[in-house]
């Protein structure tokens, strides 16, 4: 009985779940015969409203904005070219203090220098003095060998008598041997005259070597008198004072520092790739002879620059030059070229603002060592220049025109940013006028369809926005 039971249970569980399935496939094919015509549609694809604006060609020139520090144009040390006691120190000698060109700022003692100078001109004057007397025995000299010249001729007058009469036996031998004696010395008398003489000129020679060693030595000591006042060479600055009134200085010492502030420099690095439009400019001619080309290479082109010193929310603005490299190459440590911008007019200084440039009414009067200040370099590119708007260039460094009621893909180079644009090179075809997209438009391929929006009441979607859809959506 009990195993009657048992088996008639094990049928039921094996039996059950078949008898489930099989229902649930009957059913399955009952609801699929009373609804033959029933098919689900696909969705159709909903196209993103992305945002456009135009590509402009860049006009003008490109502005390069690089940071710096002022430095002195040139800085002169003043050193003792003359030793002795400092008697005098003006009071413009005095760290801070402004100097102008040939203003004293020291005095060394003269007493030294003035003897020096009044010995110099007792050695010339006894040097003209000695040539006088020389020019006196000169004179005296060539009349004595003229007297002589006479007497010679005299002398052999006599004797040519003597040796007529000898021959006439009118006078004796002892007459004319006295005749030729008397001839020889006329001649010894003559030559030592005309000795004499040829030694007057070689004294003369060295006479007039001593005045003008006495004229240098006169000279050199009007120039040491000079010297014992030091004076400003150049309009500038007092930056450093090394000595004091009464101090002794040997010649060389420093003095005074001066800094010229008819010009300052500003110190900047320039990038490789800033540096590359600097190098590229419009302005540039190749044009030339080999030396000429050999130092342009060497040499930055004049570029105009505008020097900007921030003091709060206020920008003070002076007008420079980049003119030079500072010394060759780049900096080891930075990767980055050091140049020199040049300020001409370091007290020529404007106030800008939104409505334009004008006089400041206060702040700094001028641009002076250590500040630092935002240097714009304004390079005019060789090359073509378009600017976008910052948010057309996405971050694989293309933008997606639409053209033709298509997307394209055009790959391009950022130059710079600036005010929320974008100054790129385009390495694509591009131009004037393209609408570029500036909103986010997810996954879109190359070629992908736009169509434009149409507003509720039938009119168009405004300006700058456009829709994109799938490739092969027609409607």
């Amino acid at each position: 009985m009990s195993g009657g039971r048992s088996w008639t249970a094990e049928a039921v569980r094996m039996v059950l779940p078949l008898l489930i399935v099989a229902g649930g496939i009957v059913g399955f094919w009952v609801l699929k015969q009373r609804r033959p015509g029933f098919q689900q549609e696909p969705e159709a694809p909903v196209a993103p409203v992305v945002d456009t604006a135009s590509v402009a060609r860049h006009q003008g020139p490109l502005t390069i904005k690089v940071d710096g520090h002022v430095v002195p144009f040139r800085q002169l040390v003043l050193s003792a070219e003359v030793a002795g006691r400092v008697v005098r120190k003006a009071e413009s000698c005095r760290a801070g203090r402004f100097v102008r060109r040939g203003e004293l700022l020291l005095e060394i003692d003269r007493r030294d220098y003035e003897l020096a100078k009044r010995q110099a001109v007792e050695q010339l004057e006894q040097a003209a003095v000695m040539l006088e007397e020389l020019e006196v025995e000169v004179a005296n000299t060539d009349a004595l060998i003229r007297l002589a010249e006479d007497e010679l001729e005299l002398a052999q007058s006599e004797l040519d008598r003597q040796l007529e009469l000898r021959r006439q036996k009118a006078t004796s031998q002892a007459a004319v041997d006295l005749s030729r004696s008397n001839l020889l010395k006329a001649r010894n008398a003559l030559l030592g005259l005309q000795s004499q003489r040829q030694l007057l000129n070689t004294r003369r020679v060295r006479l007039e070597s001593a005045k003008q060693l006495a004229q240098v030595s006169l000279e050199k000591a009007e120039l040491d008198l000079q010297r014992t006042r030091v004076v400003a060479p150049i309009d500038g600055m007092v930056v450093l004072e090394s000595v004091e009134e009464d101090s002794f200085v040997a010649k060389g010492t420093p003095l005074v520092t001066l800094e010229d502030t008819s010009a300052v420099e500003v110190s900047c690095h320039l990038r490789m790739d800033q540096l590359y439009w600097v190098l590229n400019q419009r302005t540039l001619g190749s044009a030339g002879d080999q030396a000429s080309r050999t130092q342009e290479d060497y040499q930055l082109p004049e570029t105009p620059a505008t020097v900007v010193y921030r003091l709060g929310d206020r920008q003070y603005v002076w007008q420079g030059t980049l003119w030079r490299y500072e010394g060759i190459g780049l900096d080891e440590r930075t990767r980055t070229v050091p140049c020199r911008v040049r300020v001409d007019q370091p007290r020529q200084v404007r106030l800008r603002s939104d409505s334009g440039l004008r006089a400041p009414e206060a702040g700094p009067r001028a641009l002076v060592r250590g500040m630092f200040v935002t240097v714009e370099i304004h390079a005019e590119p060789r090359e073509e220049l378009w600017r976008v708007p910052e948010a057309a260039v996405r971050p694989s460094q293309r933008l997606w025109c639409v053209r033709q009621g298509r997307l394209q893909s055009v790959p391009v180079r950022v130059v710079m940013m600036q005010r929320k644009m974008a100054v790129i090179q385009a390495e694509g075809r591009l131009r004037a006028g393209d609408q570029v997209v500036v909103s986010p438009v997810g996954a879109v391929m190359e070629g992908a369809r736009v169509r434009v929006r149409e507003a509720t009441a039938g009119g168009e979607l405004p300006v700058g926005q456009v829709a994109v859809a799938e490739e092969g959506d027609d409607t």
